[in-house]
């Protein structure tokens, strides 16, 4: 390296420093740079770290716009009790009073406490006028997470936009009237077939595993006792038993795990159904 780069590269420096030593008055903890800086986090979605910079901010300074951006921060990390204790504290003398309160009630209806949900929404004081409506709709879901049956159906569906009534719908009964395979009946067709009811809850394999290791335990334990040698005869005849009192209780609880499944499958389905439309809520993004 030549004598005039280092020169170079030495006056840069110095320029730089400086530059730094000149702006030494520059407060990066000032509330206006903190919550320039927490908006920044929101924007990117670091939800974590902007949780600590509002609260910092909202300790020396108050606004509207950055309490409800806290609030917005537990509500998409899942924490939604503590979202909605923070959005209920925008409900009067703000102008985001009515956002406020329509996150208010999806937190808490996203909680899962649908009964306490649904009483919580007959308290007109909280419901937002502009989205009243919407309260209504969660209400109506809540219903169908929990595959309750409704007493007036008609003003059940009303409820939902008219471009969705039929998958609502679809989604209601299959919800009401799952596909379920019975408990008993799988019993029973292993007990008259060794495997059929296994097969009948879609476990085709083991099914007819159980109906040849039945069968051949039972054909060896007939087979001995025909040639005189009555332990063998005992012995097959003792583990045909087993493995046909086996097949008949692995039918019961095939059919058990068969509805749990469809159980699950079911509420996902309906979970994504409404998450992917967001609950047919309107956007309450503050930018």
């Amino acid at each position: 390296m030549t004598i005039n780069k280092l020169i170079v590269i030495f006056l840069l420096s110095f320029l730089q420093l400086r530059l730094v030593a000149q702006r030494t008055d520059f407060d990066f903890y000032s509330p206006e740079n903190r919550l320039k800086f927490a908006n920044y986090l929101y924007s990117t979605n670091d939800f974590l770290r902007t949780l600590d910079e509002y609260k910092t901010y909202l300790k020396s300074s108050y606004n509207d716009t950055a309490l409800f951006k806290y609030a917005d921060c537990f509500f998409n990390m899942e924490r939604y009790e503590e979202a909605a204790a923070t959005f209920k504290s925008l409900f009067f003398n703000s102008s985001l009073e009515d956002k406020a309160k329509l996150k208010f009630y999806l937190s808490n209806f996203l909680t899962g406490k649908f009964d306490d949900f649904r009483k919580l929404a007959q308290y007109e004081v909280y419901q937002p006028e502009v989205y009243r409506d919407k309260v209504k709709l969660l209400s109506a879901i809540s219903y169908l997470y929990e595959g309750r049956k409704v007493e007036d159906t008609t003003a059940f569906f009303e409820v939902f936009p008219d471009s969705n009534k039929a998958e609502v719908k679809s989604l209601y009964y299959l919800k009401l009237n799952p596909p379920f395979k019975s408990e008993l009946q799988a019993g029973l067709l292993s007990a008259i077939i060794p495997g059929a009811g296994k097969i009948y809850t879609g476990n085709i394999s083991d099914g007819i595993t159980s109906f040849i290791v039945t069968g051949l335990t039972a054909y060896l334990s007939v087979s001995a006792f025909q040639h005189n040698h009555k332990f063998r005869g005992y012995l097959f005849a003792g583990i045909a038993a087993a493995f046909y009192a086996g097949n008949v209780y692995g039918s019961v609880a095939s059919a058990n795990i068969y509805n749990a499944k469809i159980s699950i499958e079911i509420a996902k389905k309906i979970k994504f159904y409404f998450h992917s439309r967001n609950y047919y809520l309107p956007d309450l993004t503050i930018k």
